[in-house]
């Protein structure tokens, strides 16, 4: 199968470039906030909701104005995008507290590993997320509530 340079070009952009900077930068904080929390001798599972709350936070601000650059005309689209932030990165929030644990405790990997692999896979699925249920642009909104 032949990879066309317009299917790079709609795979590759300045949206998935800076996404995946972003991405790589908040993931790093996640991976190193909860490093410093197990190396206090907290527990893992406050440490994760603890890391999991500050970085949510910080990805929100960064996935709003820099990648999608998502412009909200007054505060009530800011509060309802900001809504669908935290219902889209809560359900991805579970996913990764639950799937920390699941690979904790039953599949017994140590913690450190398995919070770079849940977070991974929430990097992937937070992608898709953002871009369909977000952080839409005005002009995608309008028009999905003509159809």
């Amino acid at each position: 199968m032949i990879i066309h340079n317009k299917q790079i070009k709609k795979i590759v952009n300045r949206e998935t470039v800076l996404y995946g900077i972003v991405g790589i930068c908040t993931s790093v904080l996640n991976v190193l906030l909860f490093q410093i929390f197990l190396f206090i001798n907290m527990n893992y599972r406050p440490a994760n909701i603890i890391t999991l709350l500050i970085v949510k936070l910080t990805s929100y601000i960064c996935n709003k104005n820099l990648v999608f650059q998502s412009h909200t005309g007054n505060i009530y689209e800011l509060l309802k995008e900001f809504g669908r932030f935290l219902i889209a990165r809560g359900a991805t929030m579970i996913i990764d507290y639950l799937g920390l644990i699941f690979m904790v405790e039953i599949l017994d990997i140590r913690a450190f590993i398995s919070k770079c692999v849940v977070t991974l896979f929430v990097i992937i699925l937070n992608y898709f997320i953002g871009k369909k249920h977000v952080f839409k642009s005005n002009a995608q909104s309008s028009k999905e509530k003509h159809i």
